[in-house]
């Protein structure tokens, strides 16, 4: 959906890219919570994206910064995975996340700021989530408004 993703890398990733991403995962804890699938990391265009019913993170090429300004496009690698894992986190609390507009953009949101609270994190990717969260939310009170 247009409305909740900025401008990600489009380029499918190479070995090294995946190897990154693996560490990345590993260093935010992400494999206790669930492992994850790189089967359309090497696509043009793959969504990385926390699959509920399946209990996985889908690593796509957008898990690659984009050249937008918006926090969502800006968010690194490890931001991106950061906010993958606190989907994966908050439905092992037995939360249930809607898919249909505007309460998937509170979602998002939602992970986005529960994202921003890991230690591993540095001030850049934390800023970065924060601030996506918030872009979230300024779309949910527009959508709620309508």
């Amino acid at each position: 959906m247009a409305v909740i993703s900025g401008v990600r890398s489009q380029d499918a990733l190479d070995d090294r890219k995946i190897e990154k991403c693996k560490l990345i995962w590993e260093i935010l804890g992400g494999d206790k919570f669930c492992p994850l699938d790189f089967s359309d990391a090497k696509t043009h265009s793959s969504r990385t994206r926390f699959n509920e019913g399946e209990n996985v993170v889908f690593v796509g090429a957008d898990v690659v910064p984009g050249h937008s300004s918006d926090a969502r496009s800006r968010m690194s690698e490890m931001a991106c995975l950061a906010h993958e894992l606190a989907h994966a986190i908050r439905a092992s609390f037995g939360l249930e996340r809607p898919f249909d507009l505007p309460d998937k953009l509170r979602d998002e949101a939602e992970a986005s700021l529960h994202a921003s609270w890991f230690s591993v994190l540095g001030p850049y990717d934390r800023y970065c989530l924060v601030e996506d969260a918030s872009d979230q939310l300024i779309k949910w009170l527009c959508y709620r408004k309508e």
